[in-house]
């Protein structure tokens, strides 16, 4: 039976309210009533649930124990199952004239307006029935039960509502009771086959779940035997993409609408003994089984159905094999609860249907927590297709021509991706093929282990029997077949895997390889390593063994262990003789894909220092490196730095990586092939070798900064070592290249190793690039751009370089650079001037011979040489405009006439033109600078002193728009070079000639002109020159007022007064008198040594006249003359203190007008040192 807690309602307004009895908390700090026992703890009522109807509740009362009726204002009677809380039933009473009555709700207003009516005298419930009390007759209501009401709707023929009304019933009474009866503890043994009914206790199932189902039965069997017959209905479609006509089978039909009502019911009710016992035989009898495989299926897959008979699970393989679809199964199964199922049973379908997926996931969820046993089996498969590939033509391999969709193209083939794909899973703690985690975490640790030991078996086994259900009696043991293919050679299980896809394998490898977490077995410290042609001896640390740990389940094996292996197996030729999946040609391709992808896995963890190889594999490594698509000089030089130099034959790398022109690592390469040579006898010539091609690889580098590397390096092997000698020869025979490459840096080098040689170093130089090379050289040295680099190299060339080497620099600098003459010898001195005039002059360097010309003395042969080559120039660059500007007519009316033009000749004028501007402004500057040096140590032209210089280049410039035939409004290119040149004139003559005199020869030579092009100069002299006198006389005001503000400040310190009884002179040691009422000292602090000031009897000293009795006398007489002068002039009365002149000080304000007993502690002032006592003001 059903416990119902006693419940009370009640209703106000819309809201309905319910009301359960239950024993409230006691109080915890109530300890005397806890610990009473004749105290009774009484139940109280407390809400348990409430809701609003849609209109204010008039009659509310209950139907028998669980169900609560009420009346609204608006005639709806509705019946509520109080359980459940669900509304069973909704009336509309608004025709049944039921009674009720009304009241008023004051006494004072009796009208019906404001009365209420009421009906809880018109219902009434008795014997499960509901009498209604109406204006003619009484009506009686009775809720009839489920059963009767499923009853009513079977005898009607309406089985679907039924099914359906049962289905409700079940739901909200049945799976919702809460007795005794139907809790269950989770941990009995029964608790799964109760909740799923797989082998029910009849005396666990009520009655009305006997009853559901025997409905259900009675359907069924009613459904099949009305069913119609196996005919097909043509339908025609004319609007849509289907064919023309369709065919429906009615009875297929009917078939799967009854499989999908009889699996709902089952699955609702949980009677799954019901739906794979009679209901599964009536398909089966009905012969439509295959139609109820496919609804189950998808039941299933949907995570409705988590359980399948043995029995229906043996005809849904078969099913699904006939359809050619048994990955269906698989599918199923990872969606089904394996601790239901039937494991001797299950492993033994799967296994016959080489359902391997299935297969792992049976293992390992399925409550055996077995990856071993799966993988072997489906080894096993791996293998017996290897073994009958001459034999089964759908087994062929074709490893080389896979198809272009991506998938295996044979059983070969897709048992071995799976395989691949099953270790990766695990290997990453996942479970296949669901992708869950592994759980616990420590499983992950142990299971790697076991899946090496696996992968690393020499010799193949038959599947290990770990459970007896996984043998099958009717199958054949391998073991008693002869071992052929792939299980006849050693080390199996990895040769298949790498024959299916090498790269795909040892990426699944690295997932463990590259685990932090992961330990390793380690061999013993310098062991040979020995298998097959490997022999070499290399050390580990920090190691540990596998024998010592054997017992560890979490060790993996040794990296160094599996590398061999690996070697051993694939860059031996055993895969192309042992394994024929194909033609030898097309084996051996595939062989080669093989290695090349072993080789990319060697080099990564060679680069780690996990593993190590035999020089000769080293060997194909770097060439794999170099040589694959996309390769990296990166990748080779991190393989060489981290390598030991023994590990590898330098001289055959070296020749790899030089085959594809990686500079870097040849650069490396060649500078241990130093390293090793240094200080060797009879190595010298490998040495310098090695030494040699290293500065060949940092000059063919195609990074500039790189490049010069070649200097700290060259530097580094040349500073010692028996071999320095040696190195440096081979420096001097590459110094122009490294001269070319940097100058300075070349010259940094030669002033570190062959300062003294420096007369060597030019001659190696010499002739080279028709003398650049040498010119280039002096030049780092002599203009100062080594000095920039390093001080001490540059200060050592020079001190060794003599007149003869500049003299040789000013013949290659007058031949490669002559537009720099001027300004070298203008700087420097470490010349011959006739030699240096000759030079010039033989180069037509004018603007150099002008200035040689200049310190010989002829500074008018050099003015005058200046300003014609300046005409020159003028006359040059006039010639070049005008030639482009005619051919930009020309272009113009080429293009009218549809000719063509070059646009580069436009360009290349345009070049010389901006050329000849740059030097025209360089010549004028050399000219305003020999005008500037000699403004008052040389005679002028008309041999007379004065600005007469500036005023001949003026003239030169104003009087070149005649020498050019430019008239005088000309608004040509060369008019605004003119006015450039005679601004950059004007403003270096205003800086050396005074504005008088400039402003004279302006007017006087153009006194019956408009000025012309001077008018904007000369209006922008005199606005500087405003400007200027504004600056100056406002700088002249603020140090006036600043003296004076120093004058007041001076003043004021000066009549500034302290309790100075005396000033002793500086001493070493500043004693201070008890006698003295303020002390200075030597550097000005200032403090009171005492708080009293004694007169008359109470002064210490027995002389009365004291300085201190003097002071205090004084200061009363100036108290009493300022308060008399105060009280007489009445014209400041109003004025405040502070604007009357007062000669006290701060200090004196402290003592009263009457009394100069004590006062405050001044404590320590600084008054800074005073000058000389002077008579400012005076002490009245």
């Amino acid at each position: 039976g059903h416990s119902v807690t006693p419940i009370l309602a009640r209703a106000w307004g819309c809201c309905l309210q319910f009301l359960r009895a239950n024993f409230p908390p006691l109080d915890p700090n109530d300890v005397v009533a806890e610990n009473d026992v004749n105290t009774i703890h009484w139940p109280a009522f407390g809400t348990h649930d409430e809701f609003d109807a849609s209109a204010p509740v008039v009659a509310l009362d209950w139907l028998g124990k669980r169900s609560l009726v009420y009346l609204t204002l608006t005639n709806e009677f509705t019946i509520i199952d109080t359980v459940i809380m669900t509304m069973q039933e909704r009336l509309d009473f608004s025709g049944m004239k039921l009674v009720y009555a009304e009241f008023a709700l004051s006494r004072r207003h009796k009208k019906s307006i404001n009365g209420c009516s009421t009906f809880m005298n018109s219902i009434r419930s008795s014997d499960n029935r509901l009498l209604v009390l109406c204006q003619e007759e009484i009506k009686e209501i009775t809720v009839l039960g489920m059963r009767r009401q499923i009853i009513s709707l079977e005898e009607g023929g309406q089985w679907l509502e039924a099914l359906a009304l049962a289905l409700d019933h079940y739901e909200s009474t049945i799976k919702s009771q809460e007795d005794g009866c139907r809790q269950m503890d989770a941990s009995s043994s029964k608790h799964v086959d109760s909740m799923l009914k797989l082998s029910p206790d009849p005396s666990l199932l009520t009655e009305d779940e006997i009853w559901m189902a025997e409905l259900l039965v009675r359907y069924l069997i009613l459904a099949i035997d009305n069913a119609p017959e196996s005919t097909s209905i043509e339908f025609s479609f004319s609007n849509t993409k289907l064919p023309d006509r369709s065919r429906l089978n009615l009875a297929e039909s009917h078939f799967e609408m009854l499989s999908g009502v009889c699996i709902e019911f089952c699955i609702v009710t949980r009677r799954l003994d019901l739906l794979f016992g009679p209901i599964f035989r009536c398909f089966y009898e009905a012969r439509y089984i295959n139609v109820f495989l496919d609804v189950m299926e998808t039941y299933v897959l949907n995570d409705r159905l988590k359980y399948i008979a043995p029995e229906a699970m043996v005809l849904f393989v078969a099913h699904c094999k006939d359809m050619k679809d048994l990955s269906t199964v698989e599918r199923c199964l990872l969606h089904m609860d394996c601790h239901l199922m039937d494991f001797d049973s299950i492993l033994s379908l799967l296994r016959k249907n080489a359902l391997y997926t299935g297969l792992f996931h049976v293992y390992a969820n399925g409550g055996l927590d077995d990856f071993i046993s799966p993988l072997e089996i489906l080894f096993e498969a791996v293998f017996d297709c290897s073994a009958n590939v001459t034999t089964a033509a759908e087994d062929v391999v074709d490893i080389d021509r896979r198809r272009r969709d991506g998938l295996p193209s044979s059983k070969f083939e897709q048992y071995g991706y799976k395989a691949i794909l099953y270790l990766r899973y695990c290997f990453s703690g996942k479970t296949f093929p669901k992708g869950d985690a592994i759980v616990p975490d420590e499983r992950i640790q142990t299971l790697r282990p076991e899946l090496f030991d696996l992968l690393l078996r020499e010799i193949s086994n038959v599947p290990s029997q770990r459970h007896s259900m996984t043998a099958h009696p009717t199958e054949p043991q391998s073991r008693n077949k002869s071992f052929r293919g792939i299980r006849a050679l050693s080390y199996p299980y990895l040769r298949a895997l790498i024959l299916i896809d090498a790269k795909a394998f040892l990426d699944s490898l690295a997932i463990v390889l590259d685990d932090a977490d992961a330990r390793f077995a380690e061999t013993s410290t310098s062991q040979m390593l020995g298998l097959g042609s490997w022999d070499v001896e290399y050390e580990v640390k920090d190691i540990v063994s596998r024998d010592e740990n054997e017992h560890d389940p979490q060790l993996l094996p040794d990296r160094q262990h599996l590398v061999n292996i690996l070697s051993s197996i694939i860059m031996s030729d055993s895969l192309v003789d042992t394994c024929q999946f194909g033609s030898r040609k097309e084996m051996t391709l595939h062989s080669i894909k093989v290695k090349n992808c072993y080789l990319d896995f060697l080099a990564k963890y060679l680069k780690l220092g996990v593993i190590t190889a035999p020089k000769y594999l080293m060997g194909e490594v770097f060439v794999r490196l170099c040589n694959k698509r996309a390769a990296s000089e990166d990748n080779v030089l991190s393989l060489l730095h981290a390598l030991p130099r023994s590990s590898y034959k330098l001289d055959e790398i070296l020749y790899t990586v030089e085959r594809v022109r990686m500079t870097r690592g040849a650069l490396f390469l060649h500078k241990a092939g130093v390293t090793a040579s240094t200080d060797r006898e009879g190595m010298s010539d490998k040495c310098q070798h090695h030494f040699s091609r290293s500065i060949d690889c940092y000059l063919k580098d195609a990074d500039e900064n790189f490049r010069k590397g070649v200097f700290a390096y060259t530097r580094k092997e040349c500073a010692g070592g028996n071999n320095a000698s040696t190195l440096k020869n081979v420096v001097l025979r590459r110094l122009p290249e490294l001269v070319g490459l940097d100058a300075v840096l070349a010259a940094q080098l030669v002033g570190e190793v062959f300062v003294e040689d420096i007369d060597r170093i030019l001659s190696s130089l010499k002739g080279i690039d028709s003398g650049r090379v040498e010119y280039s050289f002096l030049h780092a040295i002599i203009s100062g751009d080594l000095n920039k680099v390093d001080t001490v190299a540059a200060q050592e060339l020079l001190a060794n370089l003599t007149v003869n080497h500049h003299h040789l620099y000013l013949l290659f600098m007058a031949k490669f650079q002559p537009e720099i003459m001027y300004q070298y010898l203008s700087t420097n001195r470490n010349y011959r001037l006739n030699d240096a005039l000759k030079l010039c002059q033989e180069h037509k360097i004018t603007d150099a011979s002008a200035y040689l010309l200049e310190r010989m003395g002829d500074v008018s042969g050099a003015l005058k040489l200046m300003l014609e080559n300046l005409d020159s120039r003028m006359i040059t660059l006039k010639n070049v405009l005008q030639h482009s500007s005619g051919s930009t007519t020309d272009h113009a009316s080429r293009k009218s006439s549809s000719l063509a033009f070059d646009p580069k000749s436009g360009t290349h004028q345009n070049e010389t033109a901006e050329k000849e501007i740059t030097r025209i402004k360089q010549i004028l500057s050399a000219v305003l600078d020999l005008c500037e040096r000699n403004k008052n140590d040389h005679l002028t032209l008309d041999n007379e002193r004065g600005p007469l210089l500036w005023f001949h280049v003026l003239d030169r410039l104003v009087n070149a728009k005649s020498l050019l035939r430019l008239t005088k409004n000309s608004t040509s290119a060369i008019s605004t070079v003119l006015s450039d040149l005679l601004l950059m004139t004007m403003q270096r003559m205003i800086s050396n000639v005074s504005l008088y005199e400039l402003m004279h020869k302006i007017t006087r030579d153009h006194a019956r002109s408009d000025l012309g092009e001077f008018r904007e100069m000369l209006v922008s002299m005199l606005k500087t020159y405003g400007s200027e006198l504004d600056v100056c006389s406002s700088a002249v005001d603020v140090m006036f007022y600043d003296i004076r503000r120093m004058s007041y400040e001076k003043k004021r310190l000066k009549v500034r007064g302290s309790f100075v009884s005396e000033c002793p002179p500086a001493a070493a040691t500043h004693v201070i008198s008890k006698n003295l009422i303020l002390d200075v000292g030597p550097a000005g602090n200032c403090r009171v040594t005492s708080h009293y000031v004694r007169r008359n009897d109470l002064l210490l000293s027995t002389h009365r006249q004291t300085p201190t009795f003097n002071a205090v006398s004084m200061l009363q007489h100036r108290r009493g003359s300022e308060r008399h002068q105060a009280r007489t002039r009445d014209i400041h009365r109003n004025r405040r203190r502070g604007k009357t002149l007062n000669l006290m000080t701060a200090s004196e304000h402290q003592f009263s007008s009457k009394s100069v007993w004590a006062h405050d502690t001044f404590g320590v002032r600084q008054v800074g040192v005073l000058s000389e006592a002077q008579h400012e003001g005076g002490l009245y």
